[in-house]
């Protein structure tokens, strides 16, 4: 395997048997397969789990259906002490240690708590402690109703400068159908790009206990792809999966990296944090920064939506309404406002005026629309 850094994300079906209750069986072999690929990586392997809801109402014995949010984040408390417990106990039997970090997405988008999150994973690392990544879903309202941890994987895959990032599933890959409802639907085995139309096949999960679908692998994906990390979904009920991942072996969905990726702060731009307002540009500006790599200058703009201050999170807007990508702009919206402002009434504004420098802007790739889903290769 090229991968010399691994992040592996499994969703809640994975890990519970029925009812909802954590399944110490499959909580085992998986660990065992980490355990191995923890040593064969000399300890460069990162664990993203969930399973703490899930855990917490089995043990309670509640419904999922008719749990209030309260209900799910006090079951999360409770679930999250019987998770972290029993990955405890088993790693210890292969000799590994453990950290919790217990995340949320507002940790992931401001800048200066993700560079100590990546601090602290990359100390773990180099002691060759085991990283076990969750969302603090007793805290998270947001990312219990809507979010998924197929997208906090990606994320821990752009903070911990992962090669790799396989996620565990309870289908064996991305189809051109739901296989479920399907019985003619084809595995996708390879995609080099992801489409539209691959966005819009790919289908919902059935599971009770999840929270996600394969809607939400391919989005995980296309953040990883893009910031250079090859993706891999497969079934976690295949026979070791991971060690046959690790010895190169073709099993689920491989989401190949783009060979030309921005660096790590420029994917954070992109992926990890928030924009807070809008920045509509002419032409002549979307050309400069899609085509020339070039720095958006204050000519350029023509609209400024949102009250943000200077060194916030913005999105480019193109002329034809598209996010043509999202940077650190230099300046606050009232002050674009009031510059925009002056040039409307015919005083002289400073044209060379950086209004996002290049070093600091994520522009994105152009979305193809018409590539049709193969068995072989998308």
């Amino acid at each position: 395997m090229k991968a010399h850094r691994v992040v592996v994300k499994v969703g809640s079906s994975s890990l519970t048997g029925d009812g909802g209750r954590i399944s110490v069986t499959k909580m085992t072999a998986l660990v065992r397969q980490v355990a191995r690929l923890h040593q064969e990586l000399n300890g460069q392997v990162v664990l993203v789990s969930s399973g703490a809801i899930a855990a917490g109402i089995g043990k309670l014995g509640w419904d999922r259906a008719t749990c209030t949010m309260p209900e799910k984040q006090a079951a999360a408390a409770v679930g999250q002490q019987l998770l972290m417990s029993t990955y405890e106990r088993l790693f210890a039997e292969e000799g590994i240690e453990i950290g919790q970090m217990l995340l949320t997405r507002s940790d992931i988008e401001d800048r200066k708590r993700f560079l100590h999150i990546r601090n602290t994973m990359t100390t773990l690392l180099h002691h060759g402690i085991l990283p076990i990544v969750n969302e603090n879903d007793t805290v998270a309202v947001d990312e219990i109703r809507f979010g998924d941890n197929d997208t906090l994987g990606s994320l821990v895959a752009l903070v911990a400068e992962a090669d790799q990032l396989i996620l565990l599933t309870d289908i064996d890959g991305i189809y051109s159908s739901n296989p479920k409802h399907n019985p003619n639907a084809q595995k996708i085995e390879d995609v080099w790009t992801i489409t539209d139309e691959l966005e819009r096949v790919a289908g919902s999960s059935e599971s009770t206990v999840g929270t996600g679908g394969m809607r939400t692998k391919v989005a995980a994906a296309k953040i990883a792809v893009q910031s250079g990390i090859d993706v891999i979904v497969a079934a976690s009920y295949t026979e070791n999966v991971l060690l046959r991942v690790l010895n190169g072996e073709r099993v689920g969905t491989m989401f190949h990296a783009l060979p030309d990726h921005p660096s790590a702060k420029k994917s954070w731009i992109a992926f990890g944090s928030q924009a807070k307002g809008r920045v509509f540009i002419d032409a002549g500006a979307a050309k400069a920064l899609s085509k020339q790599s070039g720095s958006l200058l204050m000519p350029g703009v023509i609209h400024v939506e949102g009250d943000f201050p200077e060194a916030s999170i913005v999105e480019l807007i193109a002329p034809d309404g598209h996010v043509l990508g999202r940077g650190i702009v230099n300046f606050s919206a009232r002050d674009l406002s009031l510059l925009l402002q002056r040039r409307q009434f015919g005083e002289s504004v400073h044209p060379d005026s950086e209004v996002v420098h290049r070093n600091n802007m994520m522009v994105f790739p152009l979305q193809s629309k018409s590539a049709r889903p193969s068995q072989k290769s998308m």
